[in-house]
């Protein structure tokens, strides 16, 4: 028996050239690999067919046929009439075959329920944040009836506020007599014209004016000689100002020097009545220079 030939590289160059080359690929390379299913997939192609008869988040829209597990229909849905069972003779009724059954919409009214929660987690804080801030201010505020009380003790009866008047043009010089006649007998009294205003009708201007929230400062600082003054809860609006002439002054600010009356609403009492207002003097005073 002759001995087995020892198996040598090849020498021959174009052996060494085939060699060196990629083989062809295999035609089973070419067959495509298919995706593995997920159970999620699996779930939804299993189960019995039922219709949904009403929107379902998570599974699909009304009418929609698809498949779910039997306990879920006959324990959760069919007792609720969200699903009605589709067999044989349903399919018949409807003229529809299998073919009809669809998947689960797994992202249907997500979004929806998630706008909700997120609506009503909103409202809620919202009512949360109002009742606490109402709680708050019924704490920190006094009664009208303790404001009241408040005002009548604290405030002085005149509120003076120090103006700079504004200087008035000066009067203008006495007219110049009227030369008498010589026809007049001696004892004889001749009319003058006098130009002089009467006291009262002086009106005297200042810089600047005084307003309701000029006043309402003063008062809420009258107010916090006392350790409650600072729960006071006044606004401008509260205030009414009295003998205001609007062609002197403004509406609801003084833009002259005089005496003027404030009222000061408290509020409304407990029994839903107004609290009468308490009555102050604002005396607009020249400012000492």
């Amino acid at each position: 028996m002759a001995a087995p030939r020892l198996a040598r590289s090849p020498t021959c160059l174009s052996c060494l050239r085939r060699l060196a080359q990629p083989s062809s690929p295999s035609p089973l390379s070419w067959t495509q690999t298919r995706a593995k299913t997920t159970k999620a997939e699996l779930e939804d192609l299993q189960g019995i067919p039922v219709r949904l008869l009403r929107d379902i988040p998570t599974f699909g829209r009304k009418h929609a046929i698809i498949r779910v597990k039997a306990g879920r229909m006959r324990n959760i849905w069919f007792p609720k009439g969200a699903a009605e069972y589709m067999t044989r003779q349903r399919f018949t009724e409807m003229g529809l075959s299998e073919a009809a059954i669809g998947v689960r919409d797994r992202s249907f009214g997500t979004q929806l329920v998630l706008d909700e929660e997120q609506g009503t987690q909103a409202r809620t804080q919202t009512q949360t944040s109002s009742e606490g801030k109402s709680k708050r201010k019924d704490v920190l505020t006094l009664s009208p009836e303790e404001t009241q009380t408040l005002l009548m003790t604290l405030l002085p009866k005149a509120l003076v506020f120090p103006r700079i008047p504004v200087s008035t043009t000066p009067a203008p010089p006495p007219e110049p007599l009227v030369p008498r006649s010589p026809s007049l007998a001696a004892n004889a009294v001749t009319s003058t014209h006098s130009s002089t205003a009467p006291e009262s009708a002086v009106v005297t201007p200042i810089f600047g004016s005084v307003s309701r929230s000029d006043i309402l400062a003063l008062i809420k600082e009258t107010l916090l000689a006392d350790p409650q003054g600072g729960r006071v809860a006044l606004e401008a609006e509260s205030l009414e100002l009295l003998g205001l002439d609007l062609e002197h002054d403004g509406e609801n600010r003084i833009k002259r020097l005089g005496t003027f009356e404030v009222l000061i609403a408290p509020g409304v009492g407990a029994n839903g009545e107004e609290i009468e207002p308490v009555r102050r003097l604002v005396q607009v005073v020249a400012e000492e220079s």
